[in-house]
């Protein structure tokens, strides 16, 4: 008997011995892990735009939010924040583990640190603790990160705290179709932050700022990028936009769409040798910070997703493909009759006049329908659509933004195609494009005669490297001789057609489009499409515009609207992109 009580008392001296050891074994690396390297496992961080040890992040803002990894945030080419992740904090007590007797100093210091966030009453929140009321009551899932970490540096088995990612749009609806938004769950809708979801969402392990090769990739980067970049995620995007840029785009348009009684419109700019969109803007808008009480049909970005028939812009290209396929040039004479008749339909000009003859420089200047079938004809069905293909139209530009649309464009073969289509096409009736395609086209003229990809994201900076998108074109459509020609025509349509469109001291190169509103079928009675695209200066874009006014009321032809508003545009970006003013006396 004495013998089994000394074994079992070895035995439990043994355990004994073995759990303190293991207790201490867990003492000594939980010391480790959180006091000597610490920085190792993640440094800590503030807000947002907050310094903590040497950078600036957006930012983990407590352990609590570990489990949620952060997004990665969003800055225009400037290094102006346009989305980042910052935290609410959820906020919960468990009323029978409250200490009796403590119940309204604990009501009274909840009230304080929790204000008009807490949703409850401070004398319901005092009855939910007196009366031990069972299970978990939620007090806030709104707050702040002094609160959150109050109490989570408390360390009550009472009282929880856990910081939840917001995603936040600190420009509100400066372009808001081109960003998108993040809702709660989250779940990323339209824009950029659908289109590149997947890489935001920074699902890798989490990213180490402090190591020193990490560090030294930041330090590189241009000034204004470092000042918000990395986001604790470190994957983030940095967008062609310019906010300034941006910020006149959203102006112009809205001031046009009040001018002329528009009910909607979309204005695109765009690099035309690279296709970085540099603004992008239309009208009406929504805060994506209140995405919830917008809407719907406003939430599609109308610049990529809505589709309409271009009208008179599109002659350009029919002029284009004309003069690169060499059945005309612009000294060609064509004669321009009171109407024409192809495959079972009449066609006539807009303003129901015959001009006689006509070189194809001044059909394109009088915008003339007729002399521009007649180049569709010219061309003849295969090669016309041939170059319409080239240029881009019926199929997705590519752009890296969500749920782009095709456009529409029957050809020969299909089964509502028919030979009138040839010439109403030419002109722009009877086709559908998207804004985004038709300031694209307009780019091959302005940049020699190549199709480039339009992008809005100039980087990806990714966990210490860059990466940048290609940007060389996808192909050449017209040879550069056609493309200048077609470009000093517009020059011609700006100066004797479209004068509206004149930025003093710069030479434009433009055309106007008025159009029909296409309706189940037939058209419209009233309601049209004004729409303008051009470049300046002329002979070395810095940009290419699409300016589209949808049914503006206060005057019936683009050349009083798009027209100016394209001029009011060049004359507000010009200086911002430090482009000098022409010796307009040189001019040939």
């Amino acid at each position: 008997m004495t013998s089994q009580s000394s074994s079992s008392r070895l035995r439990i001296a043994l355990v004994a011995l073995a759990l303190l050891l293991g207790l201490a074994l867990l003492v000594i690396q939980l010391v480790r892990w959180q006091v000597v390297q610490r920085d190792e496992f993640g440094p800590a961080t503030g807000l947002f735009g907050q310094t903590l040890g040497g950078r600036s992040a957006s930012a983990t803002a407590a352990d609590g939010a570990a489990k949620s990894p952060d997004r990665g945030a969003i800055i225009d080419i400037n290094g102006v924040p346009l989305a980042f992740d910052t935290y609410q904090w959820e906020i919960w007590i468990e009323p029978r583990l409250v200490p009796k007797g403590s119940e309204a100093a604990l009501t009274a210091q909840l009230v304080e640190l929790l204000g008009p966030t807490l949703r409850q009453t401070p004398d319901e929140l005092l009855r939910i603790l007196q009366e031990r009321a069972p299970g978990v009551v939620t007090l806030t899932r709104q707050g702040s990160q002094a609160a959150g970490e109050t109490i989570a540096g408390w360390q009550r088995l009472d009282i929880s705290a856990k910081a939840l990612p917001v995603r936040i749009y600190p420009q509100g609806t400066l372009a808001a179709h081109l960003l998108g938004f993040v809702n709660g769950e989250p779940r990323a809708y339209y824009g950029v932050e659908e289109r590149y979801d997947s890489y935001l969402r920074a699902m890798s392990p989490p990213f180490h700022y402090a190591y020193p090769e990490n560090q030294a990739f930041y330090q590189q980067l241009p000034e204004g990028w470092r000042e918000v970049l990395p986001s604790a995620g470190g994957q983030d995007l940095v967008l062609t936009i310019d906010r300034r840029l941006q910020s006149i785009t959203e102006r112009v348009l809205g001031e046009a769409i009040g001018q002329y009684k528009a009910e909607s419109g979309t204005i695109i700019v765009m690099n035309p040798r690279d296709g970085a969109i540099l603004a992008m803007a239309s009208l009406p808008a929504y805060d994506p910070n209140q995405y919830g009480a917008t809407n719907t049909l406003v939430l599609a970005d109308p610049a990529i997703s809505k589709q309409y028939e271009p009208g008179s812009v599109f002659k350009i290209v029919t002029m284009a493909a004309g003069i690169d396929a060499g059945v005309i040039t612009p000294d060609t004479v064509l004669t321009d009759t009171l109407s024409i008749e192809v495959g079972d339909r009449l066609i006539y000009n807009s303003n129901m006049r015959t001009f006689g003859p006509v070189t194809i420089r001044e059909a394109l200047v009088l915008s003339l329908n007729i002399p521009t079938a007649q180049v569709a004809l010219l061309l003849q069905e295969a090669r016309f659509y041939q170059y319409i293909q080239r240029f881009g139209f019926g199929q997705l530009t590519e752009v890296d933004l969500a749920n782009e649309g095709p456009g529409s464009v029957k050809a020969p073969g299909d089964s509502l195609w028919s030979r009138s289509d040839l010439a109403t096409n030419a002109f722009g009736q009877g086709l559908a494009v998207t804004p985004m395609q038709m300031v694209r086209a307009a780019a091959v003229i302005a940049n020699g005669g190549l199709l480039v990809r339009p992008h809005v994201v100039d980087s990806m900076v990714f966990r210490g490297r860059l990466v940048q998108p290609d940007t060389s074109p996808m192909r050449r459509v017209i040879q550069p001789e056609a493309a200048d020609a077609v470009a000093d025509m517009m020059v011609s349509v700006v100066e004797k057609g479209s004068p509206a469109a004149q930025v003093p001291g710069y030479k434009v190169a433009g055309k106007t489009g008025t159009a029909q509103v296409a309706i189940q079928g037939g058209y419209h009675p009233t309601a049209t499409i004004h729409s303008f695209v051009g470049f300046v200066p002329a002979d070395d874009p810095a940009f290419v515009a699409l300016v589209k006014l949808d049914v503006p009321k206060a005057y019936p032809w683009a050349d009083g609207t798009a027209a100016p508003t394209f001029a009011r545009l060049a004359a507000e970006l010009l200086p911002v992109l430090r482009v000098p003013p022409e010796q307009m006396a040189n001019r040939p």
